[in-house]
């Protein structure tokens, strides 16, 4: 038998993903817009499905018609119909405009197609037509990870994997590092503050030999010390540092933190994480860098670090970063942004301004006294 599924295309491409995926039909026929085409929705779900596996046993055609005409949709469709040998087809109404689903509405109900219908922010589909099949919704299994949802948009890591993967494991085994840290930052932070003055204009250096005085340091701040493997002769600290250990200690310790905190849900409430990822946006050509990322039930999740070290922090540079990459995202976008720095209180609590302008980006800031618990605060917002 051949199986043909019909997908509407639009912006939003993940319903057609999971659609395609839940079925697995032999072919697919895209019903797509010069609009569309343009931005490369249609290549998108291909070059998805490839991840999933999907191009090894499927055949991928594609139609292009007038958006706004049904007349148009009609002719072409069942142009391209007459010359297929289907046996069962199925259509998803999930994409296209209206008069996109409308068409394929009236012209599919004849041949006593299955017709479906992904609601947004659900991981499950409905099937309006025929009036006889299953009237409760039924669910759809897949779960996408991180670099497929960002490859669902167009949008291509430059970090090779066996990169990503070392990010992820230096993490890992600095974690209780990075524990410590958030959990002593009010009485290490001098320090930090300090080597990151220091050590800031060389974080693109593959290795570089530090040297400085650090006086008076404290009870704890000589822990950390140790625990850097920094040498201390006096007031004098020095070692031979590597890239990773100067990025880390120039402000990616808060990124791992956040990162470790959230990898202990993977597989119990977040789907997929990654540390460090710079994308790619072939639609504007240009490239943005990543803190954390993650999925969880098909969303994807924004983290932004900023340590108090980090100078000229403005918090509307942060925030509108944040909303740029959402719209390059789509909508189902959330963020986080964690920061150590004082600098967005007023008397302890966010001040007015910084507040406002996180809900119209709908980011969750974490102030610094919070910081500890931001794997709790995720896990409430998320329902984890």
């Amino acid at each position: 038998m051949s199986h043909v599924h019909v997908c509407l295309v639009s912006d939003q491409t993940i319903p057609n993903i999971l659609g395609i995926h839940h079925f697995k039909p032999d072919t697919v026929l895209f019903i797509t817009t010069k609009d569309m085409e343009k931005k490369k929705k249609t290549q998108a779900i291909i070059d998805t499905l490839k991840t999933l596996g999907h191009c090894n046993d499927q055949e991928y055609q594609r139609i292009e018609v007038l958006e706004d005409s049904i007349l148009d949709c009609h002719l072409k469709i069942e142009t391209i119909l007459q010359k297929m040998n289907v046996d069962e087809l199925t259509i998803n109404l999930t994409g296209g405009t209206k008069i996109m689903s409308i068409a394929a509405y009236e012209l599919f109900k004849d041949y006593g197609s299955k017709m479906i219908y992904i609601p947004i922010s659900k991981n499950e589909f409905i099937t309006p037509f025929p009036k006889k099949a299953h009237t409760r919704p039924e669910t759809l299994s897949l779960r996408l990870s991180v670099i497929q949802y960002l490859t669902a948009y167009g949008l291509n890591t430059t970090i090779k994997p066996e990169k990503l993967e070392r990010y992820r494991s230096e993490a890992l085994k600095r974690r209780h590092l990075s524990e410590w840290i958030g959990m002593n930052y009010e009485r290490v932070k001098s320090l930090l503050v300090w080597l990151g003055g220091n050590l800031r204009e060389y974080r693109d250096k593959t290795e570089y030999t530090f040297q400085g005085d650090f006086k008076n340091p404290a009870v704890e701040e000589i822990d950390l010390i140790g625990q850097l493997g920094l040498l201390r002769s006096g007031d004098g600290l020095s070692k031979r540092m590597t890239r990773s250990e100067i990025r880390y200690i120039t402000g990616g310790w808060l990124e791992e933190f956040c990162f470790c905190k959230l990898h202990r849900y993977l597989g119990n409430g977040i789907d997929d994480i990654q540390l460090g990822l710079t994308l790619k946006n072939t639609k504007e050509g240009t490239e943005n860098e990543f803190d954390v990322m993650f999925t969880k039930d098909n969303a994807l999740y924004l983290v932004e670090c900023k340590t108090l070290d980090q100078h000229n922090l403005d918090y509307k540079d942060v925030l509108y970063k944040i909303g740029a990459l959402q719209n390059d995202f789509g909508l189902r976008v959330k963020s986080f942004w964690v920061t150590t720095s004082p600098h967005i209180l007023k008397h302890e609590e966010l001040k007015p301004a910084v507040r406002a302008r996180a809900e119209q980006f709908k980011t969750t800031i974490v102030p610094p006294q919070d910081v500890i618990n931001f794997d709790k605060i995720v896990a409430k917002e998320l329902q984890i």
